[in-house]
């Protein structure tokens, strides 16, 4: 949960998944769109059913036994070589250095450096670290980073390493040069609210990393430059083999992780007989009150409210 998350958002996550899955066991055993509920809002839910195959792989390929070495844990679905050394270290005390953000800080400053390549902070950590305690290096070495040598305004005057410190010692070390910011994706897509009977229309989602769950509401990427309202008439024609009146009721705006969603949100009663799809399978009526049990995103459960 904590890569590319902050640990204040993550922690009511983390209290509220352990609460429902305390142990390998229970999330091995539960279904994919369980554990997409339980993320649903931290992003990249990628993470999440890597987790699912992770404890599949220990439950039933490992006799339930998580793997000690870094080079075992890497074979878990998800795991590289930060998590692998951060895991091998800190819970089975492997003498295995550990690189994160924080850590290659600490190292351009201690050493006066702008920019070195991956593999100099790898090998720095491992001539560094004290072998016989490991995790404890490790975590000291992170929370330094964290909350000492943090990026902007270090507090230098209270920091156990000043005195070896390149950059506390004699000035500032040449800045690094910033990661190259990730541009903000935009995505804007139709999404049909479409009840006949009582029962809301859903629809098999394609594995999403942005959007979590296995079923949705019925939508459709815009390509550029095509109308909405033209866009909604064509997905309902689709489906239905005509098109009902439709009504827009709002524009959604939807962020998660780096992409930006517009859904522009149609209804339509269809009635008084329930209509076949015309894609078999992929689409169901089911009724409202297991739509919102099935839909694990809020941006389709939104897209359900009246309003």
């Amino acid at each position: 949960m904590l890569q590319q998350t902050r640990v204040t958002t993550v922690l009511p996550y983390y209290e509220r998944f352990l609460e429902r899955f305390p142990d390998v066991q229970a999330v091995a055993s539960a279904s994919e769109s369980e554990i997409l509920e339980y993320w649903a809002g931290l992003g990249y839910y990628r993470r999440a059913r890597h987790l699912r195959s992770a404890a599949r792989k220990i439950v039933h390929d490992l006799g339930g036994a998580f793997p000690e070495t870094p080079e075992e844990i890497r074979k878990l679905p998800g795991v590289g070589r930060y998590t692998a050394a951060a895991i091998s270290s800190i819970a089975f005390h492997q003498p295995e250095p550990v690189v994160d953000g924080n850590v290659r800080r600490i190292i351009r400053r201690l050493l006066g450096i702008a920019n070195a390549p991956e593999g100099f902070y790898w090998q720095q950590a491992q001539a560094w670290l004290v072998e016989d305690r490991a995790a404890d290096f490790n975590q000291a070495f992170m929370e330094l980073g964290a909350l000492v040598c943090v990026p902007s305004r270090p507090l230098c005057g209270a920091c156990p390493l000043q005195s070896l410190c390149a950059t506390g010692v004699h000035g500032s070390a040449p800045p690094a040069r910033p990661a190259a910011a990730r541009a903000q994706e935009t995505v804007e897509m139709v999404m049909l609210a479409l009840e006949s009977g009582g029962r809301i229309a859903l629809t098999r989602l394609p594995e999403l990393d942005f959007i979590p769950g296995k079923w949705g509401l019925p939508l459709q990427v815009l390509p550029k430059g095509r109308k909405p309202q033209t866009a909604a008439k064509s997905l309902a024609r689709s489906l239905l083999g005509r098109t009902p009146p439709l009504h827009y009721v709002r524009c959604l705006r939807h962020a998660i992780t780096h992409r930006r969603i517009l859904a522009h949100v149609y209804r339509a009663s269809i009635g008084p007989a329930i209509p076949r799809f015309h894609y078999g399978r992929r689409f169901s009526w089911v009724p409202r009150a297991t739509a919102e049990r099935l839909l694990t995103s809020s941006l389709f459960l939104k897209g359900l409210e009246n309003r």
